[in-house]
């Protein structure tokens, strides 16, 4: 039941006045966990929302299973894939706690049980914000809390994008080892960005390239993950995309 295929079918798109971000884009996204690669401008978030439902093509399909996702309703849509955002910020009344609660009340998948938020929560170090009203969450709590939220919902495909910006190295190598192992586990679609490559190349099973002026190119991730591809890729040495890194980190965490 969680198991869904993903797939593009010579997908076209352009936002309106602007220039065509896809161009005949044709894939298959295999279950487990995909990560996007690629400089800025590229069409990484386009990407990304049509795989979620949130945009649909001019021409061509994104398909779920069988379905195209510009023949669904936004009910289904909305219990088929979840949306991390880059810094999503909301408020609400309730504390975490009661949050953790709704969401898990509502989700599409249960067969956890219960225990399970008690286990997210650990995982994710939440234990001192349960009491806590979400908006006053720091920044990398706040990112944290919203990851647990798109488990807990339970939708077969999920799509991140920068999820781990805000949290510390330790916690960012918890968090996706944390969501491999269980996409692995549960037969679910993650698919996300980060601007780190490391983090890409330890903890995505499947990579997607997005180079400027061609479609986006899928494989396994150690065979995708090389020099040649990276540079091809960014347009950049790769000594000098590592310095950039260190820079767009430090900027993401002082804003």
């Amino acid at each position: 039941m969680n198991r869904l295929t993903l797939s593009f079918d010579q997908v076209n798109f352009a936002f309106e006045e602007g220039p065509q971000v896809a161009k005949n884009w044709s894939l298959s996204i295999p279950s487990g966990t995909t990560s996007l690669v690629g400089r800025n401008g590229t069409g990484k978030s386009t990407f990304l929302l049509l795989a979620a439902g949130r945009l649909f093509p001019q021409s061509g399909q994104v398909r779920w299973g069988s379905h195209a996702t510009s023949e669904l309703t936004p009910e289904e849509i909305q219990v088929t894939a979840s949306v991390v955002y880059q810094n999503m910020e909301f408020e609400n009344e309730d504390s975490l706690a009661t949050l953790l609660e709704t969401v898990w009340s509502s989700s599409q998948d249960q067969s956890r049980g219960p225990s399970w938020i008690s286990e997210l929560v650990r995982v994710f170090e939440l234990e001192e914000c349960l009491g806590r009203r979400i908006q006053v969450l720091s920044k990398g709590q706040m990112q944290r809390a919203i990851i647990v939220f798109s488990l807990l919902f339970g939708t077969p495909i999920v799509v991140m994008d920068e999820p781990v910006f805000a949290l510390e190295g330790r916690q960012k190598a918890t968090a996706l080892d944390y969501l491999r192992t269980y996409a692995q586990e549960s037969g679910r679609t993650f698919l996300f960005s980060v601007h780190e490559l490391e983090l890409s190349q330890r903890f995505s099973e499947h990579l997607i390239l997005m180079a400027p002026g061609r479609p986006p190119k899928l494989g396994p991730t150690k065979e995708m993950f090389t020099r040649e591809n990276l540079e091809e890729a960014y347009q950049t040495p790769l000594e000098l995309l590592k310095k950039g890194e260190e820079l767009f980190r430090s900027h993401l965490m002082n804003n």
